[in-house]
């Protein structure tokens, strides 16, 4: 059986208008499901770790990006299979495998792939899995929050992006990474990657992979707040890292110290004075098309 969490609220509404087509599907593929509608914050998780609990096969999130972290956090670690029917405001997380943008379509194709394994990242007590970080992107996340009723894709970032310029100061950190010799960073944009997209399809770590066993670490040097126009231009089709202000190194952890610090993890920030990233390599079952055959697991 899998548990179908629903999150109502999802893309203005629109996870709840496709339940009755999802389930359409379920009963036409002869799956044995349950839905589990969050009403509550913190429904998600607590769903989610109910579904491990009672033993079920998988879980079915439908939702976005937002609902895929909460869901995570509640089952990370467990041999549960997630399944995504992602309709939410970026869906940057199935933007990386391709998926149908239908979440209907996007769940046949993967009752019909076999059972593969991708990478997690940890920050301290939480999961993700798709991109971290701090810096600009976090107040572009901030801003765009008031655009995102009634809207989704790219739209709602772009104005946060506009309205980020005017608050943005480049952050000072400490960092260590992969257990090196702390070092003093002062950057743009730090970002990590398990995944590519943000913001509705802007490519932030544009090389990442979910099955390697590593995270994509990309640091931007300051610029001056003239020149961050320039800068977005690059950053949106992931051409930025390809320019001397990015420097990109795959590592497996990553601490940062900063007093006052809020992360991105998945679009959900997070704040901290010091965090602690991790990579969990094959750590989570799914149904996934385009991953590398070695990870495959048999059923």
């Amino acid at each position: 059986m899998y548990a179908l969490i629903l999150n109502p609220s999802s893309g203005s509404g629109r996870a709840l208008r496709e339940l009755p087509r999802i389930e359409a599907l379920l009963e036409q593929e002869q799956v044995e499901y349950r839905v589990d509608s969050a009403d509550k914050p913190g429904d998600l998780r607590a769903f989610a770790a109910r579904a491990v609990e009672e033993g079920l096969e998988g879980i079915i999130a439908l939702g976005g990006d937002g609902t895929l972290f909460e869901i995570l956090n509640g089952m990370a670690r467990s041999d549960l299979t997630l399944l995504l029917a992602c309709c939410g405001t970026g869906n940057d997380f199935s933007r990386l495998f391709r998926l149908p943008n239908d979440p209907v379509e996007a769940l046949r194709m993967q009752l019909h792939l076999p059972l593969s394994r991708i990478d997690i990242g940890r920050m301290n007590e939480f999961y993700f899995l798709n991109v971290a970080g701090t810096g600009l992107d976090v107040e572009v996340l901030v801003q765009a929050e008031k655009y995102k009723f009634g809207h989704s894709g790219l739209g709602p970032y772009l104005r946060g992006l506009r309205d980020a310029i005017r608050f943005f100061r480049p952050t000072n950190a400490r960092l260590i990474v992969d257990g090196e010799a702390e070092v003093s960073a002062r950057f743009t944009i730090l970002s990590l990657g398990n995944g590519r997209y943000i913001g509705g399809g802007m490519k932030a770590v544009p090389n990442a992979k979910p099955d390697d066993g590593l995270l994509d670490l990309v640091l931007v040097r300051p610029v001056k707040k003239w020149q961050i126009g320039a800068l977005l231009a690059l950053y949106v089709p992931g051409l930025y890292v390809k320019t001397p202000l990015a420097k990109v190194r795959r590592v497996r952890t990553l601490e940062i110290a900063c007093p006052g610090m809020t992360v991105n993890l998945d679009g959900e920030l997070k704040p901290c004075d010091r965090a602690r990233f991790e990579i969990l390599p094959a750590a989570l079952r799914v149904r996934l098309p385009g991953l590398a055959p070695e990870r495959r697991v048999a059923e």
